[in-house]
């Protein structure tokens, strides 16, 4: 496994990072405990969560993994607030009484009593920075949270937020958490940048575009039972057919290369300047070992020209921004 400094924070993290989304839907506990322990034993010290996961399901099935086998400290764990967690009007966004209020619960959850890297899962344009930032210091004071980072954010807004925590001696976010995969490169024109001018890591999400590199789709009007993209209708909106067309050039390639196309998409990844690793979510322990050894593949120049050829940079066939609320 190879580990990559994340940002200003100075930690070394393994260049896959275990995304849990699936626990609890569609991953039952049993499959997902042999997920956390065999991710663990290849050398992933990186854990992805977030409280809106199957409404908290996923967080406490990680915990009960992580106290079952013991090796919570030898993982760093990530989680998330921002999103609609109970009916009351302050039970969402980035206001101090709900990231409060949300580290609290999700502590419950993972059953653990610090998280070490703790996300706003997206921007809140209806709180002022200050006062999310002012919640954040606090919990880092409280010893509840160790680093901060924010995901899928407009970049001003990161620029803004870092800018405050300088006037304010606020804690710095360490890491940004983006999508970034063949089919939607457009964190190249302005994230990349920002996040290496700003010593930013970068965790990013959905190297596989929801299994369309890997080749699991051949018809946008006609997505398999139980895929990706029929779980959820923003999952849906993603599988295009003009991602699927470009996903067939891909596969073609891989098989070229000689390479699993889903260990390729995550390769591709890993090449590009500025990330220090992405987030892999196998739904079943077979998944991940399928994936695993992406993370020593090496590819070639003129490789990576091709895929260029493909998807120019910094461009997109398929919006991986639809929940971001801000990208157009």
């Amino acid at each position: 496994m190879e580990y990559r400094r994340l940002g200003r924070s100075g930690l070394n993290i393994s260049s896959l990072v275990l995304g849990t989304m699936n626990f609890g839907r569609p991953t039952e506990e049993k499959e997902a405990f042999g997920i956390v322990d065999a991710a663990i034993d290849a050398g992933i010290n990186v854990i992805d969560c977030a409280d809106i996961y199957v409404k908290g399901e996923s967080e406490r099935i990680l915990g009960r993994a992580l106290v079952r086998n013991k090796k919570r400290r030898q993982i760093l764990l990530t989680t998330k607030v921002y999103n609609r967690m109970g009916p009351g009007p302050n039970d969402q966004g980035n206001s101090r009484h709900h990231i409060i209020e949300g580290c609290e619960q999700s502590l419950k959850r993972l059953q653990t009593d610090t998280i070490d890297i703790y996300y706003l899962h997206r921007s809140d344009f209806n709180v002022p920075q200050d006062e999310s930032l002012a919640a954040l210091d606090l919990l880092v004071r409280q010893g509840k949270i160790r680093y901060v980072a924010c995901s899928t954010f407009p970049p001003w807004r990161t620029v803004e937020a870092l800018m405050l925590a300088d006037r304010y001696h606020y804690p710095k976010f360490v890491c940004e958490q983006p999508p970034y995969n063949l089919l939607d490169r457009r964190i190249e024109n302005e994230f990349i940048p920002m996040c290496r001018a700003y010593d930013m890591g970068i965790m990013s999400w959905s190297p596989l575009a929801h299994g369309v590199l890997a080749g699991k789709y051949t018809d946008a009007s006609k997505l398999p039972k139980g895929s990706r993209g029929t779980l959820r209708k923003v999952f849906g909106d993603r599988i295009t057919q003009a991602g699927i067309d470009v996903g067939k050039k891909f596969v073609k390639k891989a098989d070229q290369l000689g390479y699993p196309a889903a260990q390729l998409a995550i390769a591709w990844v890993l090449h590009q300047p500025g990330i220090t690793g992405t987030i892999i979510g196998p739904r079943t322990l077979e998944q991940l070992e399928d994936t695993l050894p992406a993370a020593g593949i090496a590819l070639k120049k003129k490789d990576l020209a091709f895929f260029d050829e493909l998807v120019s940079p910094g461009r997109y066939v398929v919006n991986y921004f639809n929940t971001s609320g801000w990208m157009l």
